[in-house]
């Protein structure tokens, strides 16, 4: 796979436990926009130049494509300004496109194990909803013959028993047939056939828990922040269960997304997010019981 390429996705391979994830030494030109490159570290994660303390507290931001930053030169990201307004920090860009948040979870499950993370936070976009399931609306996501040309197999998605229990499970990504298909006979003919709003909601809602829990047994802050207000319904719901999640969501309009070249939050949405971000995360860095 060549290292430069013009668009993120390309630098995607299969990843066992994460189903994806983005070639070490990655470079992306970006193609509505002059001059712009992005750049993936040897440790395979978005370059955060504003990185240089050698020592501090690691602050991990988990997320998909908004916090990877799609469309965006390394510095411009708000991974990369948060980190420039914490400069005694060491803030880590952990987001990967097309990422939900069981993956977010597998991955922060990983770095706890490995004591790579002091402090962390979930930044959620409404559409995780739909990739932390099994959906129609995800499987269109995906039914492109690049994903099968990139080899990617699988994808973890998250399962409740009717005691409420969660599990995570690996779904197949590849189905050949939905390339060919508008999906009809996926789509349900009865209300029943899928689950409600409510139901598909409280699973991201319990995958989101299960992080928080993990992070408590750990010793680690975490945040949960919402990136975008395309679904009210799912944010009103989210900070209803997590009272202390911070909405920093911007209009999904020209002036704050890169529309109509590209959907992503552009730079003065990131800017919006660093500033939102700040305080709160200086608050997590300084949480006494962090150990660097």
């Amino acid at each position: 796979m060549t290292n430069r390429v013009d668009r993120p996705r390309l630098l995607f391979r299969p990843h066992p436990v994460l189903g994806w994830s983005l070639n070490p030494g990655g470079q992306v030109v970006v193609g509505f926009r002059d001059g712009i490159v992005q750049r993936v570290g040897e440790d395979g994660w978005r370059h955060v130049p504003a990185r240089v303390a050698s020592s501090g507290h690691r602050l991990c931001i988990y997320g998909c494509s908004f916090t990877y930053g799609t469309g965006l030169a390394d510095d411009e990201t708000f991974t990369a300004l948060l980190q420039a307004l914490l400069p005694d920090a060491r803030v880590h860009n952990r987001g990967i496109g097309g990422h939900g948040t069981v993956q977010n979870l597998l991955q922060f499950r990983t770095d706890l194990r490995e004591g790579a993370v002091d402090a962390a936070i979930f930044a959620v976009i409404s559409d995780h909803k739909y990739r932390n399931i099994v959906h129609p609306h995800r499987m269109r996501q995906v039914r492109g013959p690049e994903w099968h040309r990139i080899g990617i197999e699988h994808r973890p998605t998250a399962h409740r028993a009717a005691d409420g229990t969660l599990a995570i499970r690996y779904s197949p990504f590849w189905r050949p047939g939905l390339m060919y298909s508008d999906l009809d006979g996926y789509l349900p003919d009865a209300e029943d056939i899928l689950p409600d709003d409510y139901s598909i909601n409280s699973t991201t809602f319990a995958v989101l828990e299960t992080a928080k829990e993990m992070a408590q047994s750990h010793g680690v802050p975490l945040l949960i922040a919402l990136l975008d207000d395309l679904d009210p319904g799912f944010n009103a719901g989210l900070i209803q269960q997590f009272p202390d999640a911070l909405d920093v969501s911007t209009p999904y309009d020209p002036v704050h997304t890169f529309l109509p070249a590209d959907i992503h939050p552009n730079v003065e949405a990131n800017r919006l997010f660093a500033e939102r971000l700040a305080d709160p995360a200086a608050l997590l860095c300084e949480h006494d019981g962090v150990a660097r």
